[in-house]
């Protein structure tokens, strides 16, 4: 067991992978937002994003290229002694890394994790998206049976904004999170801005570790 944590070695390579996946990720959903005919199934947006992620990897890594893993599930925990709950949830993306600055092998493995959920006005009366995007997916980052980025101290959603002004989904979005008690997403400085990828963020508690964590938010605008 690695009793004193990363080595200042691991913390800088995984913060400069970390780096490396957001650009990589943003540059995907520009490349998504640029598409036209798109789905408006999050399976079918998924799909076509992990094409535009591959795409992303090559344009911006060409000698290094970055694959994310597809509805993997959460990776085995070297503090769970057992099989937890959480190794049969699956995450929309994640990256795996080996960190070569890890002396304890079963610490070694690393994930970043991302989950990716619709915005904007209700398909139907009993799914409400700007509700689900907290239930169905913040949450997952908070409660202990679905663990997501454990023991890593960030991670990302995605969101596919539907329909409905960038305001209103942003309150009703954080209207959720507060039943929750989960703490406010906030507009990164750059705010809206029409045909960028809108960027958000914000810390949460956790009962397990890492907490702080760090959820950053990227929201796609695919109104038509």
């Amino acid at each position: 067991m690695n009793e004193g944590g990363p080595s200042l070695l691991s913390r800088n390579l995984w913060t400069k992978r970390t780096t490396r996946f957001l650009a990589i990720l943003e540059h995907a959903l520009q490349l998504l937002a640029s598409q036209t005919g798109l789905e408006s199934a999050e399976v079918e947006l998924n799909r076509r994003l992990y094409w535009c992620l591959l795409e992303a990897s090559r344009s911006l890594h060409p000698a290094e290229e970055c694959a994310p893993s597809p509805e993997c599930n959460n990776q085995p925990d070297p503090d769970d002694t057992v099989r937890a709950r959480r190794e049969a949830k699956r995450p929309d993306f994640q990256w795996m890394f080996l960190d070569r600055y890890e002396s304890d092998p079963h610490r070694s493995s690393r994930q970043f994790v991302v989950e990716c959920k619709r915005l904007g006005m209700p398909p139907r009366a009993d799914w409400i998206l700007n509700a689900n995007y907290v239930e169905h997916g913040i949450w997952r980052f908070v409660a202990p049976e679905w663990s997501y980025a454990k023991r890593f101290a960030s991670a990302a959603m995605v969101g596919y904004w539907q329909s409905m002004e960038g305001n209103e989904v942003l309150q009703e979005v954080n209207a959720a999170a507060k039943k929750r008690g989960i703490t406010v997403v906030e507009l990164r400085s750059e705010g809206w801005q029409a045909g960028k990828v809108i960027k958000l963020e914000h810390n949460l508690e956790r009962s397990f570790p890492a907490s702080l964590f760090l959820l950053r938010h990227y929201w796609v605008d695919i109104r038509t």
